[in-house]
């Protein structure tokens, strides 16, 4: 996987086949709130192969505190899933609250159609690679009868997703724990499914990131990576074009992101180890309608005063949005999908 309101920008619609009707959305678990949730010891990890300007702290701790400090907002106002919605790009804007959630919920199932998924998943052992508050597991679990586990460097969010997890009686088929993407806690072949829903580009090493993917997914096992990327080079060009560059540093530096990879990187990256039937798709236009629901959202007065409440790392990214706007208009910035499967 987005930043929280950084991840819900989205191109111009473009023409394109009319998505399924939308699943139907669960009832929004409530659990305890933000501010009742005691802070676990922070994980020190080493910030390296970043592009984004040096910080003062390691890359990894930037974005354990961004996500600390903005999932409240997120969860307040959208809900549970921290991630787009997939819509018909022709949608509307105003939309009701409602409409918006199914959608984020059609993004899983439709990621899951992608990738071959169609039977049930009952007792499939699934991994969360950057789970946020736990949305997508507890769908899985709730709708398909997964086993689910989630990592994240904000131990907020671990926290509340457990929290969230043990009110609907959860527990025992999800759980979540404050981890490295870069080094999981798991044993080799471990998962059926090995899902990354927007959290692969915070990964300062894609290459390492990519590596721990394919090494816990089980033989046969599909992994399924959602993400934001930079378009991909031409055969004439070596790196992108120098504003291309400074567009995608500038905004690194509000957003804790190190440096970017187009969907042929990934593609390339997966295809030198032992997987199977790569496949690839610009999702761009089907999140479309998402990102000015959002900025609707954020000028309401709970949207405006939440995010003051929230702190500086969150108010910062708000006011780089304008820039995502740009490369998101100049088709520099993609939201690609890239799935595989494991050889037996």
């Amino acid at each position: 996987m987005t930043a929280l309101l950084l991840r819900t920008f989205l191109p111009s619609p473009l023409t394109c086949r009319t998505p399924p009707p939308p699943t139907p959305t669960p009832p929004l678990i409530r659990g305890p709130r933000f501010g009742e949730l005691t802070t676990s010891a922070r994980v020190r990890l080493t910030r390296t192969n970043a592009t984004a300007p040096t910080k003062p702290r390691t890359l990894q701790e930037g974005i354990a505190e961004l996500y600390d400090e903005s999932s409240g907002i997120w969860e307040e106002i959208w809900g549970d899933h921290m991630h787009h919605g997939f819509y018909d790009p022709d949608s509307s804007v105003s939309l009701s609250a409602s409409d918006h959630r199914a959608a984020q919920i059609r993004m899983i199932d439709q990621a899951l159609s992608f990738a071959g998924i169609s039977e049930d998943l009952a007792n499939k052992r699934v991994v969360d690679v950057g789970c946020g508050i736990g949305g997508s597991s507890r769908y899985l679990a709730t709708k398909y009868g997964a086993q689910c586990e989630g990592i994240t460097l904000s131990p907020v969010q671990a926290e509340r997703a457990n929290a969230l997890a043990a009110s609907p009686g959860l527990a025992d088929k999800v759980s979540f724990q404050v981890a490295d993407a870069l080094d999981q806690p798991f044993p080799d072949g471990q998962f059926d499914l090995v899902w990354s829903m927007e959290s692969g580009e915070h990964m300062p090493d894609k290459a390492k990131f990519v590596n721990e993917l394919v090494r816990v997914a089980a033989p046969g096992g599909t992994i399924i990576v959602v993400t934001w990327c930079h378009r991909d080079l031409a055969p004439s060009e070596e790196s992108l074009q120098p504003w291309e560059k400074n567009l995608l540093s500038r905004i690194c530096d509000a957003y804790y992101l190190p440096e970017w990879c187009s969907t042929a990187d990934y593609v390339k990256l997966l295809k030198s180890h032992s997987v199977q039937e790569v496949k690839r798709a610009d999702w761009s236009q089907y999140v479309a309608p998402f990102w000015p629901a959002v900025i609707r959202s954020a000028l309401t007065w709970k949207g405006l005063t939440s995010l003051l409440r929230s702190g500086l790392k969150t108010i910062k990214g708000a006011l780089v949005m304008p820039l995502m706007i740009e490369g998101f208009q100049k088709g520099v910035i993609k939201l690609a999908i890239i799935t595989c499967r494991k050889l037996d």
